[in-house]
């Protein structure tokens, strides 16, 4: 069960954040378009609904880091092992010092520094990174742990010091930038450690069938419509008990779109989920979802 969400603040530059540059939904001018103070509306409705489930430590705001509220990039965490990522991108690799210190000194936990495992050296320096790698590309169902490798965000050589960190098997699952999303978690999620999210489209078919040929195990899949890829990311919180209960956290990309809602409202009944609707739409502008705004820990 998780007992503890990690989260920041909203930074006052956040329309300087990093985007994909084929990206439509991210383009120059919805960037130019972020409302800062709507995005903090949005980001306080999200903390509000996340804490009716789970506690909510929420960092200050980092604002010289555009990306710094997109907690989810710096650790991936099970039970109380931790691997503080290396952030692909250079420009967001400052965003994990703090993150490090919460995990490794106020809470306790066991973490492994990517860092410091990869590079003392001065190819860290230069942004040449042996290993690197975003949590939004980490999928843990609660039986598997997936990880998309785009070699952009995400490469092969950080494989090897998740298993270690983590001690668990690591299921890598290939795929490149230009299919237009940024991580793998911005195609599919978890609703809970047997079902998944994803779009009904050719990407959303092929991280699925990628993911039947590499793991033991098959998942029972929800379908969105095509234009709905923003509602395959959902935040589950404690949905894995086996005996319904816990919550989802979903966003439509239309609040017009019925038929999304309405498919996530049956798979929230038939399990005995409670679901909640809510809107990072100023977030969305710079490639942002759901999960990229908290970390969830089971400590």
């Amino acid at each position: 069960m998780y007992s503890l969400a990690i989260a920041r603040e909203v930074p006052t530059s956040l329309s300087n954040a990093v985007t994909m540059p084929d990206n439509s939904s991210s383009s120059s001018n919805n960037k130019s378009n972020i409302n800062y103070y709507r995005a903090k509306i949005e980001h306080s409705n999200y903390l509000q609904v996340l804490r009716k489930y789970i506690p909510v430590l929420c960092l200050p705001p980092l604002d010289e880091l555009p990306d710094s509220m997109f907690v989810e990039d710096t650790v991936v965490a099970i039970g109380n092992k931790a691997v503080i990522t290396n952030p692909g991108h250079i420009s967001r690799r400052q965003e994990v010092d703090t993150i490090n210190t919460v995990l490794q000194h106020q809470l306790g936990m066991d973490v492994t520094d990517m860092r410091d495992i990869n590079n003392k050296n001065e190819e860290y320096k230069t942004g040449i990174a042996t290993s690197y790698c975003d949590g939004g590309d980490v999928l843990y169902t609660g039986r598997h742990l997936f990880v998309g490798v785009s070699g952009e965000r995400t490469n092969y050589e950080a494989i090897s010091i998740l298993q270690t960190g983590l001690d668990i098997e690591v299921i890598p699952i290939p795929f490149k930038q230009r299919v237009g999303a940024l991580h793998l978690k911005s195609i599919i999620t978890h609703i809970d450690e047997q079902t998944l999210l994803v779009p009904n489209n050719d990407i959303g078919n092929y991280v699925i069938q990628t993911m039947f040929n590499e793991s033991s195990s098959n998942y029972d899949i929800i379908r969105l419509p095509n234009h709905a890829t923003l509602s395959c990311n959902v935040v589950a919180v404690n949905t894995n008990s086996g005996q319904g209960g816990g919550a989802l956290l979903a966003q439509l990309s239309n609040e017009n779109d019925h038929k999304t809602r309405t498919i996530l409202q049956e798979v929230a009944n038939e399990r005995n989920i409670q679901l909640e609707f809510v809107s990072l739409n100023e977030a969305a502008k710079c490639d942002g979802a759901l999960t990229c705004c908290s970390v969830l820990l089971n400590i």
